[in-house]
């Protein structure tokens, strides 16, 4: 997406793709990579009431009372908790719901408002990637309960191998969210990182295709329906990981910011 976004020439081109909610916070720059914690919040548009949805579409801010100098939402996203037990750093995420609805509606006012509080300079570069991804026919997956245990096992995996998790966990975590959300949809993966094209291989996950700039892997449910059901039920009990995801609440307007 970032080669896209700045124009440079890729064999695949990213129009009516899919992507994960990991991927798009990512893009969007969610999450302070330094410290871990959400720079801003996204709420779900489907919890909308129908008070905020007209409030939206008349072009009136979701607050009166609004804050100008913090951010709007943290209490009307959605939220992941992953607990590894002590052997990685608990995680908590936020909008991944959230992110995925706005994506998906285009509602680039509402998400205008949750990065408001940001640098001018960086709020207009974060509306204009948002913008692009709305443009181009990106539709968002939400990471949930489908992904979160294959992910978990396919971290396993690795770790099993004796392979090195990247220096930040969060990214090797981020790289099997991703591919467990593409195992579970049956969709075909697009990547240019080649240790986890040859994890996948080597793993017997799936056949890669290397191409000139990227690697495509096919995740199909009519193919080898044995071994996939195999390796999507492979070590969920003893891992001693566990999960939680709170969805958002009702949000009506105008209101008292949240």
């Amino acid at each position: 997406m970032s080669y896209a976004m700045k124009g440079i020439q890729v064999e695949k081109s990213i129009s009516n793709s899919f992507i994960t909610s990991t991927v798009a916070q990512e893009f969007l720059r969610v999450r302070n990579t330094e410290t871990g914690d959400a720079r801003y919040f996204t709420p779900a548009t489907h919890k909308f009431s129908p008070l905020a949805i007209e409030a939206y579409l008349a072009g009136r801010k979701l607050f009166l009372d609004r804050p100008s100098d913090r951010p709007l939402f943290k209490g009307l996203t959605d939220t992941l908790i992953m607990d590894f037990n002590n052997e990685f750093p608990s995680v908590l995420e936020y909008g991944h719901i959230g992110i995925a609805d706005l994506l998906n509606t285009g509602m680039q006012g509402i998400f205008s408002e949750s990065v408001n509080h940001l640098p001018k300079r960086e709020r207009k570069d974060l509306v204009r990637k948002f913008r692009f991804l709305v443009d181009q026919g990106v539709k968002c997956i939400p990471v949930g309960q489908a992904h979160i245990p294959l992910a978990f096992d396919l971290i396993k995996r690795l770790i099993g191998r004796g392979s090195n998790l990247k220096a930040d966990f969060r990214n090797s975590l981020n790289d099997m969210l991703i591919l467990g959300a593409a195992i579970a949809n049956n969709a075909d993966l697009w990547t240019k990182d080649k240790p986890l094209a040859q994890f996948i291989e080597e793993e017997g996950l799936s056949q890669v295709k290397s191409r000139r700039d990227h690697y495509e892997i096919t995740f199909n449910a009519t193919e080898n329906e044995p071994s996939r059901a195999s390796r999507e039920s492979k070590g969920y009990i003893n891992t001693g990981w566990r999960y939680a995801i709170h969805r958002a609440p009702t949000i009506d307007a105008p209101a008292e910011r949240r």
